[in-house]
């Protein structure tokens, strides 16, 4: 199973102490089934990233979350037209504002998380100065515990405290503020509530006066935001400008021409659809007549069979996977393309090379074929596949993986 990173990101500054953890989980969504909360300099946390999915939770107080409704379905559209639809609702400028977005609801809509990009980049500054980006960027307010039809969540700390009040609304304020953004919340019916209270702790909840569920057992917040996160229900606000995908190519930007010959290595190792094959029986056809012709010009009175273009295709697309030596990046992409091929259902979208490994993003309708593409690297083991994360959602299954050089029988 891989390991989650978690940070609670409170101070963005290297030398600041940081709450973390780091859980095993099983890429299903489930529940970690221990945490350990340490807190340790922000430098020292980011260091134990290496290797490790990272989630980082931001500040509720700091995340507006809103909905739109848009007659655009793809989130690409509805992500380029929220901002004007939701100009009204925003003191500031749009162009300093950052929108994300979360799934499609039942009703249409799609809720909406707006941060400024002041604060993003506040966020991501200490991670990108030591080469990491995280996996995923979380309000608080998304990790505490939900259920359609049930008591709105409160986590309760000395200097602040923070409410889940539906799926993708809430709110977060000092304690003395409570009780007025409380009511304006309500808009006039009391609701019960949920609150999550630290080990030991003694606290009068009664004033709030409305129906309580006291649910004790955590030893520190951070703890009962990564008890109860649920990522494919959550917004990840790394969307847009700040996703992995442009990140990535702001970094590959330098490397264009070596991309360039890796993109041509992989569209190499997965031709095999209907017309090219049409086209390399011809060439085939062609070649093998050449080369008869050649052949008894130079050996008069023999007969011998000419190589087949389709073994000199194979030939040279070895050649090309081993260029960069056994394990390098274009074998390697030649043994991803190969996999991709014989477990239909999953899309690539996006392939990376670095330390000597091959990531591969992957989309698919479940997680199901993931042990087909599991078997496929059992019987082929010129490369390894480490799975890094596999996430099923209402979009679908995410997955992650690295290749790296394996031993060929």
């Amino acid at each position: 199973m891989r390991e989650t990173l978690y940070i609670r990101l409170r101070q963005p500054s290297g030398d600041a102490p940081t709450p973390y953890t780091v859980v095993a989980t099983d890429g299903l969504g489930g529940a970690p089934a221990s945490v350990f909360v340490r807190e340790a300099p922000l430098s020292e946390v980011i260091a134990q990233a290496a290797g490790r999915k990272l989630v980082v939770f931001v500040p509720g107080a700091e995340v507006r979350l809103t909905q739109v409704k848009v007659p655009a379905r793809q989130p690409a559209k509805v992500l380029q037209a929220a901002p004007f639809v939701l100009e009204d609702q925003f003191a500031d400028d749009i162009e300093t504002l950052h929108f994300s977005l979360g799934p499609r609801q039942p009703d249409g809509a799609f809720p909406v998380a707006v941060a400024s990009h002041e604060d993003m980049q506040k966020w991501l500054a200490p991670f990108r100065e030591r080469d990491t980006l995280p996996d995923a960027l979380i309000p608080e307010t998304l990790a505490l515990p939900w259920e359609n039809g049930g008591p709105w969540t409160v986590l309760p700390e000395p200097d602040q405290l923070t409410a889940r009040t539906g799926a993708y609304s809430g709110f977060s304020c000092v304690p003395q503020d409570f009780e007025l953004f409380l009511q304006l919340a309500e808009n006039g019916a009391p609701h019960s509530l949920r609150v999550l209270t630290s080990r030991g702790e003694q606290v009068d909840y009664t004033t709030l006066k409305r129906p309580l569920e006291l649910l004790p057992g955590f030893s520190h917040p951070l703890e009962a935001m990564v008890r109860n996160l649920r990522l494919p229900q959550a917004i990840n606000l790394l969307q847009g400008s700040y996703s992995q995908r442009e990140s990535l190519d702001r970094f590959w930007r330098p490397w264009r021409f070596a991309a360039s010959l890796l993109a041509a290595a992989f569209v190499l190792g997965i031709v095999v659809n209907t017309v090219e094959a049409i086209r390399f029986k011809h060439a085939a056809a062609a070649q093998q007549s050449a080369n008869e012709l050649r052949f008894n010009q130079l050996f008069p009175g023999q007969r011998v069979a000419a190589v087949s273009l389709g073994t000199q295709v194979e030939q040279q697309a070895q050649i090309l996977g081993h260029g960069g030596g056994q394990g390098g990046p274009l074998s390697l992409l030649q043994q991803a393309a190969d996999s991709l091929v014989a477990t239909p259902g999953l899309t690539l979208n996006n392939a990376e090379y670095r330390e000597g490994a091959l990531f591969l993003d992957l989309s698919g309708t479940d997680l199901q074929v993931l042990e087909k593409l599991r078997g496929w690297y059992a019987s082929h083991r010129c490369a390894v596949l480490d799975v890094q994360s596999a996430d099923s959602g209402e979009a679908g299954a995410k997955i992650r993986l690295k290749l790296s050089a394996g031993h060929c029988s």
